[in-house]
């Protein structure tokens, strides 16, 4: 059969596949600018017809599964992962029976505002929504998506993304003096770690002699175990300066191992864990509230006596040593390299990280934290 494109740029296919309750014919619409593409979804909604399975019936649930292994066949296993988190998680559970042609933009607009969730977990929600009715439009199964249109609730706030103020920075580097996860959290907050990438480095990424660490793999936990992969971006590829003042960790952290060891292990020399490196911040995060002045009750940590702010993660150290850069008076170019971020504009492109460049940054980057972090401030 010759399929015809229309001017609207899509190929159309209109069949009817039965009467609905009022007795008018019930109709399924199948269209995709690509002919390939829109054949084989043609030939499905054929097949599934020939099953006896009406598409106008196909719970969310139903085409939620459909969709995530048609449609995200080729994104990344850690995109996949997240699209089948927002599915089990928050989709299903609220409207997973519903057939999908009952779905209202009402109904969608209650699951959002009923979340409970953050501002960016919210926002990947209605992203998740958004793409699963779409694509239910577009393979005939709705008529049109009633998830065009769906708001953030009035009350959600932005998460926030902040640098650790001089009480938590400066308690932070009291307490990796002699905490098992001292090395860790420092290499994280004094080199823009990824925790990834921080639990992927090898002895033989860190050059002592020219005081860089090579940033080359990293860990992805999809699994507790985790896999080895390499960093998140093309740009996460680099190379990072080491500090004076971080030396002596990782001096002692690389201390009789192998160049291919781990730099951070758990204390039988395996990799670490998912579990190994929650455990090693949810200790040390206790022991800086401690060590900032927190009261406890049964051994328990009162938040609200502690200066220390609970909420602060791994994630605040990287965006502390982002601030850092920028108050060390880094050049843009040489923070991107740094952070691992891609280069922005055609020039950034094209320009690449001299090692005169480079030795010039990390002059100022060390000789900031040098002054940050062993200074300080005098008493009032």
């Amino acid at each position: 059969m010759q399929y015809k494109r229309n001017k609207d740029g899509y190929y159309r296919e209109t069949f009817v596949v039965g009467k609905k309750p009022n007795g008018k014919p019930d109709r399924v619409i199948v269209r995709d600018k690509d002919l390939k593409i829109f054949k084989r979804k043609v030939e499905e909604a054929k097949r599934l017809h020939a099953r006896g399975v009406s598409l106008g019936n196909v719970t969310v649930y139903e085409w939620g599964v459909r969709w995530l292994t048609v449609y995200k066949a080729n994104v990344s296993d850690e995109l996949k992962a997240h699209f089948k988190a927002k599915l089990e998680l928050d989709i299903f559970p609220s409207i997973g029976t519903m057939p999908i042609k009952d779905v209202r933009a009402s109904h969608l607009q209650e699951l959002i505002n009923g979340t409970g969730k953050g501002y960016g977990t919210v926002v990947k929600i209605r992203i998740a929504i958004r793409q699963l009715f779409e694509a239910a439009e577009t393979e005939g199964i709705i008529e049109r998506s009633p998830a065009r249109k769906l708001d953030l609730p009035d009350n959600l706030e932005e998460e926030e993304r902040r640098p650790l103020i001089e009480t938590e920075y400066r308690t932070a580097w009291d307490v990796a003096q002699s905490h098992l996860a001292g090395a860790y959290v420092m290499t994280m907050l004094l080199c823009g770690l990824r925790r990834g990438e921080c639990v992927g480095l090898r002895v033989a990424n860190v050059d002592f002699a020219r005081k860089r660490l090579a940033i080359q793999e990293a860990i992805r936990y999809r699994t507790n175990k985790g896999n080895v992969k390499d960093p998140k971006t093309r740009a996460g590829i680099r190379e990072v300066p080491i500090p004076d003042i971080l030396l002596p960790f990782m001096e002692r952290q690389c201390a009789g191992k192998s160049g291919d060891s781990y730099v951070f292990t758990k204390v039988d020399g395996s990799r670490a864990t998912e579990t190994a490196c929650k455990w090693w911040w949810t200790s040390f995060l206790r022991q800086c509230h401690l060590t900032a002045g927190a009261k406890t009750y049964r051994n328990k940590i009162l938040i609200e006596t502690s200066p220390f702010d609970d909420d602060v993660s791994p994630h605040y150290l990287r965006h502390t040593y982002s601030t850092d850069l920028y108050a060390a008076g880094v050049d843009e170019k040489a923070q991107d390299y740094f952070m691992g971020h891609k280069s922005k504009g055609v020039a950034h492109r094209y320009r690449k990280m001299s090692d005169e460049a480079f030795d010039r940054a990390a002059a100022m980057v060390n000789e900031y934290f040098t002054k940050k972090y062993l200074v300080r401030p005098s008493p009032l």
